[in-house]
């Protein structure tokens, strides 16, 4: 680990398994995390970009957020400044969750503020977090890149809406306290596995002696790391799994009037998992 200090800032190089971020973050292994307290970064290296968010306790959204943005071109290798400090927030690049502002020109991505109801469309109507406003705006770029496709190719538009589908929306519907269920029964059992409940308890223990901005900061990194895999790991799932095992099915419902002229019988002419193509 190495530091220094620049303009009363206390400066920190951290590392991220580079796994996590190849192919779509091959041009750097980095994560810089800043505060109020201080800033962490090399000084011989300026992050091209800044990106906000709030300090203190953090949620899967904002940590996914985060890593999402800045896996663009546009937010590649940004700096994460965690504070809610609205002076400090005007002056950076892109501001996720906080600042009371959602205005996707100005890179501005909270939905906290009064009269917000924005949602990702497509027939989806759960309103939207701070991640569901990245992967609304920016979520096709970074799909296109994993595929190593054009944005406006189908199959890009096809894992986009899949993907929000199976692993977005529920941390959308999760941050804004929406039940997966119309009913005001209490649940059965209680489910404390799903990412949400894991990125939460990664925030500092109140038993801790140590509450420093730096170990927050370090805690939000792991949130990062942890949701950032997560989502990796779907879109490649559905980019090397789902996206054939669609066209396979789809082939054979084409072809289905060749087996009968009813049109009622498909035949696969090989296994795949049918029931996750749709």
């Amino acid at each position: 680990m190495w530091t220094s200090t620049r303009g009363g800032f206390n400066m920190k190089l951290f590392n991220l398994p580079k796994s996590l971020f190849l192919p779509l973050m091959a041009s750097s292994n980095l994560v810089r995390v800043s505060s109020p307290a201080y800033s962490t970064g090399s000084p011989n290296h300026v992050p091209s970009k800044r990106v906000g968010t709030h300090n203190g306790s953090f949620h899967c959204d904002e940590a996914l957020g985060c890593f999402m943005i800045r896996l663009t071109d546009k937010f590649s290798n940004s700096e994460i400044v965690r504070t809610r400090d609205p002076k400090v927030l005007e002056g950076l690049d892109a501001v996720l969750d906080v600042g009371g502002v959602y205005d996707p020109s100005n890179d501005r991505y909270d939905h906290h503020q009064k009269g917000f109801e924005e949602v990702f469309g497509h027939g989806f109507n759960t309103k939207l977090s701070s991640a569901g406003l990245v992967y609304k705006h920016f979520g096709r770029e970074i799909i296109a890149k994993e595929l190593q496709l054009g944005e406006d190719h189908p199959n890009v538009h096809r894992l986009f809406l899949a993907i929000y589908k199976s692993f977005m929306e529920a941390i959308d519907a999760i941050d804004n306290g929406i039940n997966q269920f119309d009913t005001d029964k209490p649940p059965r059992y209680v489910n404390n596995t799903h990412l949400s409940s894991r990125v939460g308890r990664l925030n500092l223990d109140w038993t801790d002696p140590d509450q420093s901005p730096e170990k927050e900061n370090a805690a939000f990194q792991q949130a990062m790391a942890l949701a950032g895999s997560e989502f990796l790991d779907n879109v490649r799932f559905h980019a090397k799994s789902w996206l054939p095992a669609r066209s396979i099915v789809m082939e054979c419902i084409a072809e289905r009037y060749d087996i009968d002229p009813s049109g009622e019988i498909m035949v696969l002419k090989r296994f795949c998992p049918v029931s996750r193509c749709f």
